[in-house]
């Protein structure tokens, strides 16, 4: 261009616009101003092609994952319907697939929704003038950016986290261990079951008042003494060894070794730990995910899969359970098996209900729960059959058939024989099981009683204490909170001075704006001025008096505001929340038959509504105080309340 200019001075050229044509020096520095934005641009440009394909890829990884967990899902789910050994195979790899597709999906949505971010942000700065405009706008797309980052991060280390949930825990048991040489007959008894059934003997035997009888290879942690073990556990319940007789010990105990014979071991070894693991981890992920948009569609995946096994584990624990059944009535026959089932049926509810009675109101010196049940049922009889036959049986791991189809499956007819045999009375008979096989039966049954006490008086312990802590969260002395006026009075300030230069304008640039000849308007104009001016400064004063008196009086038992006819106890309050944005207030919902108090006259905001038992004050908002250090005093009080009502009906 220049050498152009240097050779025919009446040269032009034209920049993209045939209609605006420049002298060639005159385009050659315009060329040159904008040299250094277009390299610039090219730079980007060239920054941007990988962000694109990072976009795709991210976006196609996220869908290759999501395609895969689905096919894996359904695969291993059908597979699992062969057998329990495939059952335990598909689970554990689909276990250990889950965090590398889910984190497929996470890593893939989180490159594709970053880089997005990245390449507009980049498309702003490379089209954006360094204006006013400009600049905000590349503030808002960096803002952008570091949110999608700060996401993408979040989600990552969410999933990161929930991996270490799958190391199996040990299971917390309140319970002893028995030795032999503490209960060589109970030991003997169970080593002869296994032995007839060719099953695997348990390491260790536990004797505890809750849960029903149950073997497992998870590790165990035995309170109160925090004993661990490990191996193959047989857990007895005492109170059932109470209850029942050793021919229907011998079949449930049967029933539970069964669960240690042949592949049946691996199953009870791998799958309840890999299964209690994963729903650990789904947990996890939906409490950390906290409305995560990254998360949502893994977390949708990950239950997917747990859906499709959840069927087959259903059926194969059907399937598992009637033959443990099968196999446990050949220790002591059908008939003593159905009397079993039938038998822990009805135990069931007066030991729940000793327990739970002991729990909530543990006596001060220990006594026998075992022989209190017994008493119960000695008193009242057992409860009504039919309500508890078509009860599932629980158990730690696995879903149990209902009790009249397992009866089904012995071969053995639910009928008035089996019925009387299976409701004699706890004294009826042949002695309890846990008399015939433990030595001082009694004084193991005052231990584990002991234990449990024990447990739930320091359960009631820790609870008073956090009840005691929480009342003495609010202070005895009455805490005073004002109106937040100071906005408020300041704008009403504000305009008075607005309407002031108004009037103080008007009458200096009178002629100027064409007013000079016309004193009623001046005037006019400066009156009304005037009036806005006083108006303001009046509103001002009275929001600034009105912020001297108590917005709300907060004491232990009450709440009290002036603009109300009285004082509001806490413990009346059925409901209660904080309204804000187009106007402030604490909403009040009361309880039936409480007396609702009256808003006082001219009291602004506050309004009490008798159908809905609605007491609404209202406010600017709380002087010194966010809306949620509000919140948090509210909700202090409240609890503080309950926690005393509840301290003082101990």
């Amino acid at each position: 261009m220049r050498e152009l200019g240097a050779r025919d001075s009446s040269a032009s050229i034209d920049l993209g616009n045939p209609d605006t044509v420049y002298a060639p020096a005159l385009a050659a520095d315009m060329v040159e101003a904008r040299l250094p934005s277009v390299r610039r641009s090219l730079v980007l440009a060239r920054m941007q092609g990988p962000l694109a394909w990072c976009v795709i890829g991210g976006s196609l990884l996220a869908l290759l994952c999501g395609a895969i967990g689905l096919a894996a899902a359904q695969i291993a789910a059908r597979r699992a319907m062969v057998s329990r050994d495939v059952l335990v195979a598909s689970f554990a790899a689909l276990q250990r697939a889950l965090p590398l597709v889910l984190g497929g999906m996470v890593i893939g949505l989180a490159l594709a929704v970053v880089c997005g971010v990245l390449f507009e942000l980049i498309s702003l700065w490379s089209s954006v003038s360094l204006s006013g405009g400009g600049v905000k706008l590349m503030f808002a797309g960096v803002v952008l950016a570091t949110m999608a980052v700060w996401t993408a991060w979040s989600a990552i280390a969410a999933l990161r986290e929930v991996v270490a949930l799958y190391t199996p825990q040990p299971g917390a048991v309140t319970g002893r261990a028995v030795s032999v040489d503490e209960a060589p007959a109970l030991w003997r008894f169970v080593e002869d079951i296994a032995r007839r059934q060719q099953a695997i003997a348990p390491d260790t035997l536990v004797l505890g008042l809750t849960q029903g009888f149950y073997v497992t290879e998870q590790d165990l942690v035995l309170s109160p003494r925090d004993r661990a073990v490990s191996g193959r556990t047989l857990y007895l319940p005492a109170p059932y060894l109470q209850f029942l007789d050793e021919e229907e010990v011998a079949a449930i105990v049967g029933h539970e070794l069964a669960h240690f014979t042949g592949e049946d071991t691996a199953y009870s070894r791998r799958f309840a730990p890999l299964y209690a693991g994963m729903e650990r981890a789904l947990a996890a992920m939906h409490a950390d995910a906290n409305g995560l948009l990254l998360l949502r569609g893994p977390l949708q995946l990950a239950d997917h899969m747990m859906e499709r096994f959840d069927l087959t584990v259903r059926h194969w624990s059907r399937l598992r359970e009637f033959e443990a059944d099968r196999l446990g009535a050949l220790v002591s026959g059908g008939r003593p098996a159905a009397s079993a089932l039938v038998r822990t049926a009805v135990v069931a509810p007066p030991v729940d209900t000793v327990l739970q009675n002991a729990f909530a109101y543990p006596p001060e010196d220990d006594a026998n729960l075992v022989a209190m049940m017994a008493q119960m049922v000695d008193e009242k009889g057992w409860p009504d059959i039919r309500a508890y036959l078509e009860d599932v049986q629980s158990h730690p791991t696995d879903t149990h058939p209902p009790t009249p189809e397992r009866i089904q499956r012995l071969d053995v007819a639910l009928d008035a024989t089996l019925l009387e045999t299976a409701l004699r009375a706890p004294r009826e008979g042949l002695r309890p099981a846990g008399e015939r096989l433990i030595d001082d039966w009694h004084v193991v049954c005052r231990r584990l009683s002991s234990d449990y006490l024990a447990e739930a008086r320091g359960a009631h312990a820790r609870h008073r204490q956090y009840l005691e802590d929480t009342v003495a969260a609010v202070p005895q002395e009455a805490v005073t909170l004002y109106n937040n006026v100071a906005s408020v009075s300041w704008v009403q300030f504000g305009v008075a001075a607005m309407f002031a230069a108004i009037g103080v304008a008007i009458w200096i640039f009178r002629r100027a704006i064409g007013f000079g000849h016309d004193a009623f308007a001046v005037w006019l104009i400066l009156g009304i001025c005037s009036a806005a001016v006083v108006i303001g400064v009046v509103a001002g004063i009275m929001t600034r008096r009105s912020g001297q008196t108590p917005y709300l009086i907060l004491l232990p038992e009450t709440l009290s505001a002036p603009k109300l006819s009285a004082p509001i106890a806490w413990r009346d309050v059925e409901n209660w929340g904080v309204v804000y944005g187009t106007r402030f207030a604490l909403d009040l919902i009361l309880e039936d038959g409480v007396v609702l108090p009256h808003a006082q006259r001219f009291a602004r905001g506050t309004k009490v509504h008798k159908r809905k038992r609605l007491v609404s004050i209202g406010a600017y908002g709380v002087r010194g105080m966010s809306v949620e250090d509000f919140q948090q005093v509210i909700e202090r009080y409240v609890e503080a309340d309950q926690a005393r009502r509840v301290l003082a009906e101990r």
